[in-house]
């Protein structure tokens, strides 16, 4: 930026010093022409750093699911193809039902036999046969038989494990066969959601006039020379220096790396629906309600950016 602001200062210098020759070449207007730039390039780096701030880290981040069976068995269907798009609800794998088939057929029958005993000896009481502890015990045999017989049947229920959302599996590595359990750090796959973040990260001294609303444009090296129109969802006043760890150790109160606040960004006008790559990276610019006329420096700045994407700087 600053490279691209003195060739223009240098242009005019020339222009009026030495092709139209406005003003004399001599040691003042030399002294001033050096000393000028300096100046007044810092005074509008700084207020440009407050009215239109812009960031270098910008990140697209998608949720992520860890996809884990409610019950244990072998796998016998996986229809889910890798980095496919699925709808929620569509089968992701199945879990052998047959054990879980048979428990709810026991249930069945041990329910049918308990409630066959209950009508017993409610008859029998009624002649005095029986006593109504035995009508107490029964009924309560029968109440127990029953929600036994619904965690059976919702055991069954969960052999099928279905999209929890619309997203893609990556790298799935489940295969028919597989055994799966119900443990945290064995997740079955990963399920990325399409819903996802826009996230630009600023120092926390450039967000003294942003607020919620105001335009944001922003540039990822996936789309190069594109410019994508955003605007400022929310600011996340938070960073992980400002929590204190919980436990009876005293906090560390030493000297830390300056943090940043992270401001999400929502994508507004015709790229509203722009597909995003999940762990794109890019550069975006806030244009705050101040000091309108100077955005235009930094949108000539953020499009020259956007240009440079299409360089490829490799040697091989």
């Amino acid at each position: 930026m600053e490279i691209l602001l003195l060739l223009i200062y240098a242009f005019f210098v020339w222009l009026i010093f030495f092709k139209l020759k406005w003003l004399p070449w001599n040691f003042v207007s030399q002294t001033i022409v050096i000393i000028f730039p300096f100046i007044a390039l810092a005074l509008l780096i700084l207020v440009l750093n407050i009215v239109a701030p812009s960031s270098h880290d910008v990140r697209v981040i998608n949720y992520v699911v860890q996809i884990l069976p409610q019950v244990r068995g072998r796998v016998i269907e996986v229809p889910v193809e890798p980095n496919s798009a699925v709808k929620k609800g569509d089968v992701l794998f199945r879990v052998d039902p047959t054990p879980f088939e048979l428990d709810v057929k026991r249930i069945q029958a041990q329910l049918a036999l308990a409630e066959t005993r209950l009508k017993q000896s409610t008859a029998l009481v009624k002649t005095g046969a029986a006593s109504q502890i035995d009508v107490d015990r029964d009924r309560s045999d029968a109440r127990q038989l029953r929600a036994q017989l619904d965690s059976a049947r919702w055991n069954l229920s969960e052999t099928t494990v279905v999209a929890p959302g619309s997203g893609k599996v990556i790298n799935l590595q489940l295969r028919v066969g597989s055994f799966v359990v119900p443990f945290p750090v064995t997740a079955a796959m990963s399920f990325v959601e399409d819903e996802q973040w826009v996230i630009a990260l600023f120092e926390q001294n450039e967000l003294r006039k942003v607020k919620p609303g105001d335009q944001a444009e922003i540039i990822l090296e996936t789309y190069p020379g594109r410019i994508i129109k955003s605007r400022v969802d929310s600011i996340v006043w938070a960073t992980g220096q400002g929590q204190l760890p919980i436990g009876g150790t005293l906090p560390q109160v030493g000297e830390a790396p300056p943090q940043r606040f992270a401001v999400r960004l929502m994508l507004d006008g015709n790229d509203r629906d722009l597909f995003l790559a999940p762990g794109a990276r890019g550069a975006a610019a806030i244009y705050t309600e101040q000091l309108v006329p100077i955005h235009l420096l930094r949108k000539i700045l953020l499009r020259v950016s956007a240009k440079l994407n299409w360089f490829i700087l490799k040697l091989h």
